[in-house]
């Protein structure tokens, strides 16, 4: 959608302008402007242009205007702009009639504005118009976590989009791999395409270069369900040389003119702009989060009144509870803080909880989560996992060679007692790591009495390793047995020997034979508690 006529006539620079017939089209659309300055120019006229004519085509080729007013090409545009005191004293009454019978407005212009004056302002008009519509308000660069507030201004401006040019638009964010949508046109119009076949089309196509700086791009191909070439034009949208989404706005079979192309670049612009003051926003809401953490975790940060004052002022709430989930990555071939700015990407716009992330050192982070008062204590720690997973492979799909491990701690807490969760995180990946070697998810729950027996992950490895025989062969499931019911007897021989219904010197025999293959000294008392939790945790 254009400008219409009388947008045009309204702007003061158009205001010695005279409307000299066709009243009942001023509410006509332009879409572009046609110099009529050859006898046959007009043959070249698709329709809904502004044709603009100093009159000399006329006053050298008499019967031509009334030529051009019978032709099929006069009634498809939308108006005219004629010099008439230039060379065209006056209009014939039978022209004026049939501008009027048409609907066609013919305006009188003044002589003195240059052509290229005339076509600046229009573009200046059609400029001013489409930038007034996106009134989409500003960002608050101290509400870091808002992130369902810029995903509005999104949807604002798409919408807005469609409405101006009446062609759905789509954003496709390349971190969450999320797409916002002008409305469900778009995928109606698209429903045989893939999303990435909007920038890297997996079929024969054309290509146009509509603008190379913004790498503005059109799209066609032919399909015989199709009377016409199908198209859409993509633009990338691009911070620090990264494209972090794609604008694309679908034509179908009609084709954006060159007015609505101004609509597309302001959209372009804006999102552009967003993208970036989001970018900058984050980075400092980021900055502030993870030295609040920091500090709380490594400088021992305990007093209340302190604490309160940073988190208000980086829009945390202290009376909320939170979940604490540590993310690290394992692979000694890659470093996880070498994707700071990437990992933070996908963190912020994947996960759909309010969360935060604060980058604890090289390879281990802290991804903070809200509790939703609206969700019970089970549903929140399912959502967490259920996000977790996803993440992974969001994760392990962007960042080259990355080995992951979490440590979940679900026991939600206020942020005062931070370090404490954080402290559960680290304690879930320690010794759960031990405890359950082939998962990558582990919470603290889970570490049963381990997480508060006082025993360290070295100390835990060496038992680990040293009943692994017993724990992971056939060969010793009756020597294991033996153990836990010697154990529970309190290392009576008799008494295992009458509960397991064997002989004594069996018993014996078996207790020597495990003393060899694990090599602890039974006679320590903390060593059998260990010994006995252990093989009750893996009966």
């Amino acid at each position: 959608m254009g400008l219409s006529i009388k947008e045009i006539i309204q702007a003061d620079f158009f205001k010695d302008c005279v409307v000299l017939a066709g009243h009942g089209g001023l509410d006509n659309q332009i879409q572009g402007v046609a110099i009529l300055d050859a006898p046959d120019g007009f043959n070249w006229t698709e329709g809904k242009e502004l044709v603009v004519s100093s009159g000399y085509v006329f006053k050298q080729n008499p019967g031509l205007f009334e030529e051009y007013i019978k032709s099929d090409k006069f009634v498809k545009i939308s108006g005219m702009l004629l010099k008439i005191d230039r060379y065209i004293k006056t209009v014939p009454d039978h022209i004026i009639e049939s501008c009027n019978k048409l609907n066609i407005p013919l305006i009188n212009i003044p002589s003195k504005p240059s052509w290229m004056d005339v076509i600046n302002q229009l573009n200046v008009i059609v400029m001013n118009k489409n930038i007034k519509r996106y009134k989409i308000g500003n960002i608050n660069p101290n509400n870091f976590s808002d992130l369902t507030y810029n995903a509005r201004k999104i949807d604002k401006i798409l919408s807005q989009i469609e409405n101006e040019m009446n062609f759905p638009a789509m954003l496709y964010d390349l971190s969450s791999e999320k797409a916002y949508y002008s409305s469900t046109k778009f995928t109606e119009l698209s429903s045989d395409l893939n999303i990435e076949d909007f920038w890297n089309p997996s079929f024969e196509h054309t290509k146009e270069i509509l603008c190379d700086n913004l790498k503005m791009v059109r799209y066609r191909f032919v399909d015989a369900k199709y009377e016409r070439p199908y198209s859409w034009i993509t633009i990338p949208i691009t911070v620090d040389d990264k494209i972090n989404a794609y604008f694309v706005v679908v034509e179908a079979t009609e084709l954006i003119d060159y007015f609505d192309q101004f609509s597309i670049r302001i959209g372009f612009l804006l999102l552009q702009s967003l993208y970036e003051q989001m970018l900058v926003a984050q980075s400092i809401g980021d900055a502030g989060f993870e030295k609040f953490i920091l500090d709380i975790i490594n400088k021992d940060m305990i007093d209340t009144s302190v604490i309160s004052k940073r988190a208000y002022e980086l829009n945390i709430d202290i009376n909320s509870k939170y979940y604490f989930l540590m993310l690290r990555q394992t692979n000694r071939k890659t470093s996880l803080i070498s994707y700071k700015n990437k990992l933070r990407a996908i963190v912020n716009n994947f996960l759909q909880l309010e969360a935060r992330m604060a980058i604890i050192d090289e390879n281990n982070c802290l991804i903070i989560f809200r509790k939703d008062e609206s969700l019970s204590e089970k549903q929140s720690i399912e959502l967490i996992e259920s996000l977790v997973n996803g993440l992974v492979k969001r994760l392990e799909k962007n960042i080259k060679d990355i080995d992951l491990i979490f440590g979940f701690s679900d026991v939600n807490g206020t942020i005062y007692e931070a370090k404490r969760s954080y402290h559960r995180c680290v304690q879930a990946i320690n010794i759960g790591k031990l405890l359950y070697p082939k998962k990558n998810y582990l919470t603290y729950s889970e570490l049963g009495v381990f997480a508060w027996i006082n025993i360290n992950e070295d100390e835990l490895d060496i038992i680990l390793k040293d009943i692994s025989q017993l724990l992971h062969s056939e060969e010793y499931n009756e020597h294991l047995i033996i153990l836990k019911a010697y154990l529970e007897n309190k290392m009576n021989f008799s008494l295992t020997a009458k509960q397991l219904y064997l002989h004594i010197n069996t018993v014996r025999k078996k207790i020597e034979e495990i003393n060899d293959l694990i090599k602890i000294d039974l006679d320590e008392p903390m060593n059998r508690l260990k010994l006995e939790v252990l093989l009750e945790l893996f009966k």
